[in-house]
């Protein structure tokens, strides 16, 4: 008698191997994404509720906050450590303690010391008595694309990005590198 015996080719499970690889390699990808999106909208909920604050502190005082904050990323280890640079971990902690009694935001949550890139930027200066401010964040997808600011891959909130947009073009739109041309409302 002859034994019939079943069984799978390897060119069959071959065939299967391949589909599985290709259907984990998209959905890698498509988690990717999607971690990507998430980490962007938690950064603009924050840069968002900030701006909240900035205006409810300008209601209570008349001006937004004095203040430069440049989170630079050279050389960061850890807030408060001999590293530092610029001092910026004191600055955050000085904006977010002015903001404390309208935002329950932790600043330092955009040190570079903490997420390892330069992240945050804040400005309001006495060219236009403290009136406008700018104000960004690094994201990583396309959360930055027409927010109203010049820098790609940022976003941008404030008076200062939408007023040096609409007023120059090219590298004289970008409010962080001119500060005093670009003072919003003048």
């Amino acid at each position: 008698m002859k034994k019939n015996i079943s069984g799978f080719t390897i060119v069959e499970l071959l065939i299967v191997i391949v589909v599985i690889a290709i259907l984990a390699s998209i959905s890698v990808v498509a988690y990717n994404g999607i971690q990507v999106r998430a980490r962007d909208a938690a950064k603009v909920q924050k840069i968002n509720d900030i701006a909240k604050a900035l205006e409810m502190y300008k209601a209570d005082n008349g001006q937004y906050p004095g203040a430069v904050v440049n989170d630079a990323s050279s050389g960061e280890s850890s807030c408060g450590s001999q590293t530092e640079n610029w001092g910026h971990c004191d600055r955050l902690k000085i904006l977010g303690d002015m903001l404390a009694p309208y935002a329950t935001v932790e600043l330092l949550s955009f040190s570079s010391a903490v997420t390892g890139s330069e992240t945050f930027y804040y400005t309001s200066g006495p060219a236009d008595n403290f009136q406008t401010y700018g104000m960004r964040v690094t994201v990583e997808g396309d959360a930055g694309q027409n927010d109203g600011g010049y820098a790609a891959g940022q976003y941008e909130v404030g008076q200062k990005p939408r007023y040096c947009m609409s007023r120059y073009s090219g590298s004289a739109a970008s409010w962080r590198a001119w500060n005093t041309l670009c003072a919003g409302g003048n």
